[in-house]
């Protein structure tokens, strides 16, 4: 799955649960269900997790998203959408327009393809090569369709190929939801990265690192939608620790070389635009992948080390 908890204080974690808790009881009457009220303040106010990043002059919020969501899912809040409205700036991990999609299929076969003769099945054991074809079959892809690509390619067809059949889908994501709502208001729409990135950190990983990683896909990937599902079920109330626990903590174990080109790596290259951005007069909104904004290396953390004011915003004035 595409691996994707801002440490809070005691204090702010004390603060917190006492606010939730004045919420929770001012809620009850004598007589009502406890644990009802309990689930109507959470539906209420629970939702993905926003941080606010202030200094003197200039507000930048981040906003955690996953990339795949089935139809239907209801993940907007009011807090997301009043910090929003509030913003003129809106920063996305990777531009989307057609040039770029043209760039990616150039990439893709600049980078994914073996050279003429070449075959994926001939550098697998027997035992990956059964998986394979399990994994091909399970997913509903001609196995034939993958021999002329690099592990690192197959990993990913054969996890949107698991994800789609799934009903997991990138069109249903915060991203994309998010990014057209900017281009019809007529926000100003910047990028922290370009497509070339992803090709950097991925595709040029030395192939042991690509092997490794595909064969953990191949061997898992008839979990990939239940575990995406647990993913964004953490993700929809914001439950940070959870989401560093089972998602972060096991990414970084799994392939520490691919965790630090996708995260670390990228998050100081993005603070230091977003440093950038704060030091003008302006109100900006970062819609990245949750994983970027958890734990030691996220964002907040970042930005809490560069002497900013870093708050996780949970508006209980605006009810969802």
């Amino acid at each position: 799955m595409t691996v994707k908890r801002i440490i809070s204080s005691k204090l702010s974690a004390a603060l917190l649960a006492a606010s939730l808790s004045v919420v929770l009881l001012s809620a009850c009457k004598p007589g009502n269900n406890v644990r009802q009220k309990v689930a109507e303040a959470h539906k209420r106010y629970d939702g993905p997790a926003l941080w606010k990043v202030t200094d003197h002059d200039s507000t930048l919020y981040l906003f955690g998203t996953v990339h795949l969501l089935p139809d239907g899912t209801d993940w907007q809040r009011r807090d997301m959408q009043a910090a929003f409205d509030n913003v003129g700036t809106m920063f996305f991990e990777t531009p989307d327009d057609a040039k770029s999609a043209l760039k990616t299929s150039v990439l893709q076969r600049q980078y994914g393809l073996y050279d003429s003769g070449e075959r994926l099945t001939d550098k697998l054991d027997i035992a990956n090569i059964n998986r394979l074809t399990a994994a091909a079959y399970n997913t509903d892809v001609p196995l034939a369709r993958l021999e002329r690509f690099k592990p690192w390619l197959v990993a990913d067809l054969l996890s949107i190929a698991a994800a789609d059949k799934a009903g997991l889908k990138f069109s249903n994501s915060a991203d994309n939801y998010l990014r057209t709502q900017a281009k019809q208001a007529g926000k100003s729409i910047q990028h922290l990265d370009t497509i070339e990135t992803y090709f950097d950190v991925v595709a040029k990983q030395p192939m042991d690192i690509q092997m490794q990683a595909f064969a953990h896909t191949i061997k898992t990937i008839d979990t990939l939608a239940d575990d995406t599902k647990i993913v964004n079920a953490a993700w929809l109330i914001g439950d940070v620790g959870k989401l560093e626990q089972d998602l972060m903590i096991p990414a970084k174990a799994q392939s520490p070389e691919i965790y630090d080109a996708l995260f670390t790596r990228r998050n100081i290259k993005w603070i230091e635009t977003l440093d950038g951005f704060m030091k003008g007069d302006n109100n900006g909104m970062a819609v990245v992948g949750i994983g970027h904004l958890i734990g030691f290396d996220g964002l907040p953390t970042r930005f809490t080390d560069l002497g900013y004011k870093v708050e996780r915003v949970q508006r209980f004035d605006l009810p969802n």
